[in-house]
């Protein structure tokens, strides 16, 4: 097992440097500060009456003391599994997974790699037990999606945040694949993530045109460096403590928040990037510096109050003509991948599990 310091999720920190030290206590400091604005809804065990006061309070920081009763109340987990009569949904769905779930092979090869320095989640019988169960329980709750790379790391999270309570997670993924995330982000041929690339190459050029710029003269495609930040809603990309800060607001406000949250790292990136003529170079450079970011408060900062307004409405808008663009490009590789032959009827392309251009 790795050893160093490790967060309040008992994920590993690497610090890079001792200012990282410094970032992380700062990002510890605000708890106290968060538990404090919290504190009356706490004890009250109630949300602010407010839609904008909630709102407000959410992008600020949740408290990891309070993380499993707001996420499963804002994120609409409660209500999908109150919709379940009695008690036994989930644990129907765990014993027909046992011997029913397709996708039972792929998961068991990606346990192990996910997280594998975490002591809970890396222990066959504890963690990896019930991410096994959580996945491929979904995978029957919802065959079009069934399972795709990148759950494993979001389940981790959330396993962790909510106080490991396995069938409120898998209510919480549930929520996030049905209700918050673009439909189509996690299922058969990642449709849904193609088109969110799309949406975000487009919002790159209009809010930091002199960036989206330079990548499309350097031929660094949006999609090679935000693919796995939106397949995984950070949880990989970033340390697990700083995704949980963009998981507070996303489950509350919805997908918009990805966007947000993108445009924050590639602004506050900018100078940077512009420096570097090498799509490979650029790649590596956000890598390293989205998996330093100990200390997120700054980026959430920007991604509300920092890039202009940047409402659902106006994402959606943009996803209708790139869904359009992503639907005509996936029916011509269908076509160029269906043998063609009389009286036979035109094979599927499953695609690639990540997106490309």
């Amino acid at each position: 097992m790795a050893s160093g310091p490790h967060d309040i999720y008992d994920f590993i920190i690497s610090y890079k440097g001792p200012y990282q030290a410094v970032d992380y206590q700062q990002a510890r400091n605000l708890y106290a500060v968060q538990e404090k604005a919290w504190e009356k809804y706490a004890a009250e065990k109630r949300l602010p009456n407010s839609h904008s006061k909630c709102k407000k309070l959410i992008r600020k920081g949740v408290p990891p003391s309070l993380r499993s009763w707001v996420w499963f109340e804002v994120s609409g987990a409660k209500q999908l599994m109150m919709s379940q009569p009695g008690n036994s949904y989930y644990p129907n769905l765990v014993k027909a997974a046992a011997s029913m779930s397709k996708v039972l092979s792929q998961v068991e090869l990606d346990l192990p790699r996910t997280f594998p320095s975490h002591p809970y989640l890396s222990c066959p019988t504890t963690g990896q037990a019930a991410m096994r169960r959580i996945l491929t329980s979904y995978s029957l709750r919802n065959p079009k999606v069934g399972y795709c790379q990148g759950l494993n790391f979001i389940v981790g999270v959330m396993l962790m945040a909510m106080d490991r309570n396995e069938e409120h997670t898998f209510w919480l993924l549930a929520a996030l694949v049905e209700k918050i995330c673009y439909q189509g982000s996690f299922g058969e041929n990642l449709c849904g993530c193609h088109v969110e690339m799309k949406t975000l190459q487009d919002l790159v050029v209009t809010k930091i045109p002199r960036l989206g710029a330079h990548m499309k003269a350097i031929s660094c495609d949006i999609s090679l460096i935000a693919t796995d930040w939106f397949l995984t809603v950070y949880c990989v990309s970033m340390p697990p403590e700083s995704a949980c800060r963009v998981l507070d607001a996303l489950l509350n406000e919805g997908a918009k928040v990805l966007f947000r949250v993108a445009l924050a790292l590639l602004k506050t990136a900018e100078a940077n990037l512009l420096r570097l003529d090498n799509a490979g170079e650029l790649m590596k450079w956000v890598k390293d510096f989205v998996a330093g970011i100990l200390h997120v408060e700054p980026i959430m900062e920007l991604a509300f109050n920092g890039i202009g307004r940047l409402s659902l409405s106006k994402v959606d808008s943009v996803r209708k003509a790139k869904a359009l663009e992503v639907q005509a490009f996936m029916e011509e590789r269908r076509q160029k991948a269906s043998p063609r032959s009389d009286g036979a009827s035109p094979g599927t392309a499953t695609g690639s599990r990540s997106p490309g251009t």
